[in-house]
C-alpha cells in the first residue's frame, strides 16, 4: 500500500498565488520544517517571504500548492536555470506537519516531475535535502532521485552541523516521465494554461 492510498478527500493543486502568503508563511516557519528543510531562521512577515520566493535565480518558475477547505497546506516550486544549465531545474517541496506521510508531498512531486519533463523538456532535475530528512529522501527515491553527494557539515544545527545530499533524476529519450492525467487534472484550467505556455517557450527556444 502506498501513502497515495491516504491522500486527503477534498485536496486542490492550483498555482501560487497572493492567497497563498499568510498560510505559506506558517509553513515555511513550521518548527519541522526549520529544522528538516531550512538553511536560514524563520521569515519575518509575508512581505520577506515574498521577496525570498521572488529572487530564486531561475529563467523560468511553476509553482504550486495543496489547498484544502481553503487552507494552503502543501507547496512545490520548480526553478529552471539559465544559460548553460537551462536544461536543470531543481525542486523545492514543504508539506505542513499535520499532512505530512499522506500522499500530499508526492501528489505535489508528481505535478512538478510532469511539467519538468512533458511540458519543459527537461534533462535534469536536482534538489538538495538534509541527511537526516529520511521520509523526503525516501519519498525521492521513490521518483527516480538518485544520491549525487553528500556536502559535509553542510548548516549548522543548534551546536551540532548536519549534512545534506545533493539528489537528482536525468531524463533521456528512453526516459521520459508518461503525462499522469489523473494528477494533472486536479491543477484546473489556470495551471493548464500556464504548463502550456512553458511547453512553446522550450520548443521555441529549441
Amino acid at each position: 500500500m502506498t501513502e497515495d492510498r491516504f491522500l486527503i478527500e477534498g485536496l486542490r493543486i492550483r498555482p501560487r498565488d497572493g492567497r497563498d502568503s499568510s498560510d505559506l508563511l506558517e509553513l515555511f516557519n513550521e518548527e519541522r520544517f526549520l529544522h528538516y528543510a531550512s538553511a536560514r531562521g524563520p521569515f519575518s512577515s509575508v512581505d520577506e517571504l515574498q521577496g525570498w520566493l521572488a529572487n530564486i535565480s531561475c529563467s523560468r518558475r511553476f509553482e504550486v500548492v495543496g489547498v484544502l477547505a481553503g487552507k494552503t497546506i502543501g507547496f512545490g516550486g520548480l526553478y529552471v536555470m539559465g544559460d548553460g544549465l537551462s536544461h536543470s531545474g531543481w525542486i523545492l517541496l514543504g508539506v505542513r506537519e499535520t499532512f505530512q506521510a499522506r500522499g500530499i508531498g508526492a501528489r505535489l512531486l508528481q505535478i512538478l516531475m510532469a511539467a519538468a519533463s512533458i511540458m519543459i523538456g527537461l534533462r535534469r532535475v536536482q534538489l538538495t535535502v538534509f541527511g537526516d530528512n529520511d521520509p523526503a529522501i525516501k519519498l525521492y527515491r521513490r521518483f527516480g532521485f538518485e544520491i549525487e553527494g553528500r556536502h559535509r557539515d553542510f548548516v549548522r544545527r543548534g551546536e551540532s552541523f548536519v549534512d545534506a545530499l545533493t539528489m537528482a533524476k536525468l531524463y533521456d529519450a528512453r526516459d521520459v516521465a508518461t503525462p499522469n492525467f489523473e494528477a494533472l487534472a486536479g491543477i484546473g484550467r489556470t495551471a493548464q494554461s500556464r504548463l502550456g505556455e512553458a511547453g512553446r517557450e522550450a520548443r521555441a527556444a529549441r
